[in-house]
Parts: structure tokens; sequence; C-alpha cells
């Protein structure tokens, strides 16, 4: 799977410096996506790594502590190494933190699980609703995550309007998902906006278990799981481009 990052990562540059070159050519003007490709090449030429572990064996316990300790405005690539174990934790990745893979074991992936839904109250007494529901949200651009189950365990009855019950959220852009699950019932995963790769993903949910106004490339995933409901037929609500 570290093979298949590395391929992204080079597919990624290839296509920038290809639309950089035609737009000088016959637009005669500078390239849009110079900048973040000069971001992307610098980022993986120094990547560092950190290790996470429950066990204490580890630079961190957590994934949170491990994500809190890299500085804002990160410009290289921090692949966090995950051991296995379930990971009891909510998630947010701040926009200011870009180039964070997630790397978990291929034999016993690391599970990543919270059960908030859209109807609970945060910290602050409103509700949390869709957006904020989510176990882990992505606000950061180049994010990776290869071998990782990301699940919402929350009882959500289907077809309910309030219950919404996020796996992950991606808001950012240039996300890439390799041999990941997402589990959940309704509202899986949130692909919010952004271009993002998805292959050999597993997809579990009943209602809208994709949806969002991303466009992404989902490649080879299968199956996708609806959960039955005698109430209300599953919705596919998600257009694949």
């Amino acid at each position: 799977m570290e093979s298949d990052f590395e391929n992204w990562i080079s597919w990624n540059m290839k296509s920038y410096q290809k639309k950089s070159i035609m737009e000088k050519k016959y637009r005669n003007v500078s390239a849009i996506g110079q900048g973040l490709d000069l971001k992307l090449r610098q980022a993986e030429s120094k990547k560092i790594s950190l290790t996470v572990s429950q066990n204490g064996a580890a630079d961190f316990k957590s994934i949170t502590e491990a994500i809190n300790s890299i500085p804002p405005y990160n410009t290289r690539r921090v692949i966090l190494l995950i051991a296995p174990g379930v990971y009891r934790e909510k998630i947010v990745i701040p926009k200011t933190l870009p180039f964070i893979t997630f790397l978990g074991d291929s034999r016993d992936r690391p599970t990543i699980t919270g059960n908030d839904t859209a109807s609970v109250a945060g910290n602050d007494g409103a509700l949390l609703r869709t957006f904020n529901s989510a176990t882990v949200a992505v606000n950061a651009s180049y994010f990776v995550a290869i071998n990782i189950k990301f699940e919402n365990t929350a009882y959500v009855p289907i077809g309910s309007e309030v219950d919404q019950a996020v796996a992950l959220r991606i808001s950012g852009t240039k996300a890439a998902f390799y041999n990941c699950s997402f589990y959940g019932v309704q509202d899986t995963l949130y692909d919010h906006k952004g271009l993002h790769y998805f292959k050999n993903c597993f997809i579990q949910g009943s209602v809208d278990f994709i949806f969002g106004y991303g466009r992404s490339l989902y490649e080879v995933i299968f199956p996708f799981i609806f959960l039955p409901s005698r109430v209300q037929m599953c919705i596919f609500d998600y257009e694949v481009n």
C-alpha cells in the first residue's frame, strides 16, 4: 500500500506539471497549480514518521496527541504509524495541518471509533448536526489514510432526519484513501468538498451513506453494503466523478 501512496504522489505532481505547461503554451498565463505542486514536492522530500500505540511503546498513546504535536502550517509529510487497536477518539485535523498520513498495519488495521450523532449536544450546548458528528473530520489538504478503519457506532433509526452519524468527513482537497473501511448506518462517509481518491475501500451504510459535494474518484470500491430498512428505500446520494 505504501507503493500506491508513492504512485499517487507521483501522479499528482505530473498532472500539475502537465497542466502548467499547457496553460503557459496556449494561454500565456501563470500555471494555476504550480504553487501547490511545489508545496507537495517539498513536503514529500522531507517527510517524517511518528509512532502511535496504546501500549505506551511509541511516541504517543493516542492519535490526537500525535496530531497536536505537529506545528501549525506544517510543510512536511508527517506519517503517523498507528499500531493495531481500537482508538476511541473524536479527531479533528484543522486546515492548518496539511500533509498528514495515517498508516496502519495491513494485517491488523487499527480502528478509529466514535458514536456521535447530529442530535447530540456539543460542549457549547448546541447540536452537533451532521457536519460535526464525524468520528474523524479532516479539514486539511493532502491527507492520506492507508489500512485504517473509520467507524461511527451510534444507533440511528434508518431514515431519521436528526440522527445522522458520520464516520469520516473530508473537507480539504487532494486526499487519498487506500485499503480503508468506513462503517456506519446513516451518512457514513461525508465527502464534503474537494478532489479525492478512494481505492480498494469498503463502505457500509444505509441512507445517503456516501454524500457531499466532493468531486472524487472511487476506484475498485466494493462491496457497498446497504443495511436493510422496512420503512425507507436505500439511497445512493452521490455523483461519482
